[in-house]
């Protein structure tokens, strides 16, 4: 699929998925903050590990497919499917903070978007205040960006958050951190080539340790991250 951009859709994309757009992105550690409290976490080898399966797994098997298939439905006009393919996005967070977090992310995503559109009335807001992915998938497809370039920046962006937050949890030093993101980045590439050939009835993928470290996170005692 191509990556070219207009001008003004690379732009378009480069705000949508913006680190400062106002929608609570480094707000959350996903579980992290625990393990890293539990010591499952406790260096950069560790750190590299947690990553890697996140994007072999949830980013690849799920997430990915996910974004896919509300970026379709959302070419084609079909509101019933985005809400549909919305709800699913949901039911893969399976803890009471996973779901909270997008839920909340999902108001932020729309009332953000709808400041952006000349025509809020258009805006599909039952879908896009489940998921913020409905959200992204959506402008996307308004703004002309390929799915491939979404797809990639949108990889990117989650890699920026995640070692935004060990560099924090752990810690780690930017400069490290940065060498993570380098590192990680060819993976990338090879878990969005694989999301697309994840068929409808197999997307999903379940990791108990982080539900269990996002559970427990609800209770933590201090943290930095909301909960």
């Amino acid at each position: 699929m191509s990556t070219d951009l207009s001008p003004l859709a690379h732009l378009r994309l480069l705000q949508l998925l913006s680190p400062v757009l106002p929608v609570g992105s480094f707000s959350y550690s996903q579980g992290l903050e625990w393990a890293v409290h539990a010591q499952w976490v406790t260096n950069v080898d560790d750190f590299r590990r947690w990553i890697l399966e996140w994007v072999d797994g949830p980013l690849a098997q799920q997430d990915l497919p996910l974004l896919q298939r509300l970026y379709g439905v959302s070419q084609a006009n079909d509101s019933d499917a985005l809400i549909q393919w919305s709800q699913f996005v949901l039911a893969t967070r399976d803890t009471r903070e996973l779901r909270d977090e997008e839920v909340t992310r999902a108001n932020a995503y729309l009332r953000v978007l709808k400041g952006l559109c000349s025509d809020s009335d258009n805006v599909p807001q039952e879908a896009l205040k489940i998921t913020p992915l409905a959200s992204i998938a959506w402008a996307a497809a308004q703004w002309e960006i390929p799915l491939a370039s979404l797809q990639l920046a949108y990889a990117h962006n989650w890699l920026e958050n995640v070692v935004a937050n060990g560099i924090k949890l752990i810690p780690l030093g930017q400069s490290l951190g940065q060498q993570l993101i380098h590192e990680v980045s060819p993976q990338l590439i090879n878990a969005i080539n694989y999301s697309e050939t994840v068929n409808d009835d197999d997307i999903g993928f379940s990791m108990p340790a982080v539900s269990m470290a996002s559970s427990s996170h609800e209770t933590q005692y201090s943290r930095l991250y909301r909960s």
